[in-house]
């Protein structure tokens, strides 16, 4: 039994992967894209909203010439430098770990300083993000747009029979209380 939700778990990880990657592979040919935000599939795919900045499953939609000649101008426009983000982030957590770690007490208010700097550089790559997603958006039909969120619900619904074939048993009713 074990094995099997497993191997349902690995196939439907894999799919909702290759999917993502499948959106962003098919219409991207410019530099490498700014890398996703905390959580949930770091990287070009990642984000809260998943998918090629936002808008995922792209790759099911057929963009035309000028969609597509469209899309790549949005993706080769000018990011945030995201390599340096990184180095400053990086930068930052250092600090923190040293203050955590040097003997007496810790100034808090250093900690949470240097926390407020890792938010903003989050809080900028989220806005980066969004106004991505928001001009791809805008390039394309209604059609196009229906056809996104009905793969996005086909992927949801799978998320959701994972979660329900992998959620622990719930302790039997004594009857008793």
């Amino acid at each position: 039994m074990m094995k099997k939700l497993i191997l349902a778990a690995t196939i439907v990880g894999g799919m909702a992967t290759g999917l993502s990657g499948q959106a962003f592979a098919k219409h991207h040919h410019g530099p490498p894209p700014p890398p996703g935000g905390c959580g949930m599939m770091a990287g070009p795919m990642g984000g809260p909203g998943g998918g090629a900045y936002g808008m995922p499953f792209l790759g099911n939609v057929q963009l035309t010439s000028a969609q597509h000649k469209k899309l790549q101008a949005i993706l080769k426009d000018s990011h945030p430098d995201f390599h340096a983000d990184m180095e400053q982030e990086h930068g930052l957590h250092k600090q923190i770990q040293a203050l955590l770690v040097a003997p007496g007490k810790v100034d808090e208010s250093q900690i949470v300083g240097l926390q407020q700097q890792i938010t903003a550089i989050h809080q900028r790559h989220e806005a980066a993000r969004l106004q991505t997603a928001i001009r791809i958006h805008d390039i394309l039909t209604a059609d196009q747009l229906n056809q996104i969120r009905a793969t996005q619900d086909k992927i949801d619904s799978l998320h959701e029979q994972l979660r329900a074939l992998t959620a622990p048993p719930q302790p039997p009713e004594d009857g008793k209380k």
